[in-house]
């Protein structure tokens, strides 16, 4: 096709909003698709649709992708293809501060969690999310850098677009503090298109270095929990019957693990309420604390469980002999020893028979207990010594 010129009411045809054929900007140009070479925008009632790159231009995902250079703004295309899933972008501004936003289907992502400090974003939904080392931190709050060098990577290199973009640094913008590591943004991808993510990065100093991690969209892998409660001591008692989707952090798929985002769906569509949640089977916590973003920020035990040895009757513990309450049993998943009901099934490999537990003592002749009775490992019954005799609490 012919090369005409047309003019555009922005820096470049990626943020302008619509396409003119005369420079006063007062006659919209005709319905229709319009490139610069290097994205393509469809144009309809003079209003700009979202930007496309042909998926054989862009960079495929599966991708890890570094770039060194100069202060400047950093375009990077991926062609996510029409699987679905959640998109997992992994970034590492290494240690000077960089910023950073993902647009997919026209939304904007900007939020981010670290591998060493969990949550960042920006305080403002579309705004570049900034991250790094305050210690290299050149002023960028509040600065307008009016005049950002725009590059556009291609297959293998960063290159020069010609263009100049404008970016000010506004303070909510700014998430500084240690090296924070790699940091993940979650993209859910529940349809076939659009198939391409621009991934935009800024380098405001004098010099930038950073690494990405261009996932291809996959359903997250589920894990077993509870509902939400408001604190570790009730999720403790909670039983585990939910499936919630992690996207690893620190942990690994299915297995959550500090810093990981937690959803709903295995697209990453909806982050978990914020609260406390209880693990099952998990290798080293008994429960999850989520917050108000979704990404879980404390994993923590449940209280240790103990009982006393087996005995045949209740009433063997009535005699005022001292029995101690020192062996370990697994309650895991259900409820502690302090809220025990009839039907709780205790875990382990437990002999049929009554057990005393207490929770001020270990010594049944000093301290206050109650005594369950098991079959199969299931509570049958819940009694109280007293006197020569076992009552029901």
């Amino acid at each position: 096709m012919p090369i005409t010129t047309y003019y555009i009411d922005g820096n470049s045809l990626a943020t302008a909003t619509a396409i003119y054929t005369d420079a006063a900007l007062t006659t919209c140009a005709p319905d229709g698709y319009y490139s610069d070479g290097l994205i393509v925008r469809q144009q309809i009632s003079c209003v700009l649709q979202p930007s496309e790159v042909c998926p054989s231009c862009a960079t495929g995902c599966g991708s890890s992708i570094s770039a060194s250079g100069n202060q400047g703004i950093y375009l990077l295309t991926l062609d996510v293809g029409t699987d679905t899933g959640a998109i997992v972008i992994g970034f590492s501004p290494r240690s000077i501060p960089d910023g950073i936003r993902a647009t997919f289907n026209s939304v904007t992502y900007n939020e981010l969690s670290a591998v060493n400090d969990g949550y960042h974003a920006s305080t403002t939904s579309g705004n570049f999310t900034f991250v790094g080392n305050t210690a290299n931190d050149c002023g960028i709050s509040g600065t307008t850098y009016p005049s950002l060098t725009e590059y556009e990577y291609g297959s293998t290199t960063w290159i020069a677009t010609g263009n100049t973009v404008s970016v000010t640094v506004n303070a909510g913008d700014v998430s500084l503090g240690g090296t924070p590591g790699f940091c993940y943004m979650v993209i859910p991808k529940t349809t076939t298109t659009p198939s391409t993510v621009l991934i935009e990065m800024v380098g405001p100093c004098s010099s930038t270095a950073f690494d990405i991690q261009a996932n291809c969209p996959t359903l997250l892998t589920g894990f077993q929990s509870s509902l939400v409660e408001a604190d570790k001591e009730t999720v403790c008692n909670a039983t585990t019957f939910e499936t919630y989707y992690n996207a690893p952090v620190n942990g690994t798929a299915g297995v959550p693990g500090l810093y990981d985002w937690v959803f709903e769906d295995a697209y990453g569509q909806t982050p978990l309420s914020a609260g406390w949640y209880r693990l099952y089977s998990h290798p080293t916590a008994d429960a999850m604390r989520v917050d108000s973003n979704g990404v879980i920020d404390l994993l923590n035990n449940c209280p240790s469980l103990y009982i006393s040895t087996v005995r045949s009757t209740c009433s063997d513990f009535c005699d005022g002999t001292n029995y101690l309450i020192n062996s370990y049993v697994d309650t895991y998943p259900n409820r502690t020893f302090a809220t025990l009901t009839f039907g709780d099934v205790i875990g382990g490999s437990n002999v049929d028979g009554f057990y005393a537990y207490a929770a001020t003592s270990t010594d049944t002749a000093t301290g206050t207990y109650r005594i369950m009775e098991l079959v199969s490992n299931t509570v049958v019954g819940i009694y109280q010594c007293s006197g020569t005799s076992c009552v029901a609490p």
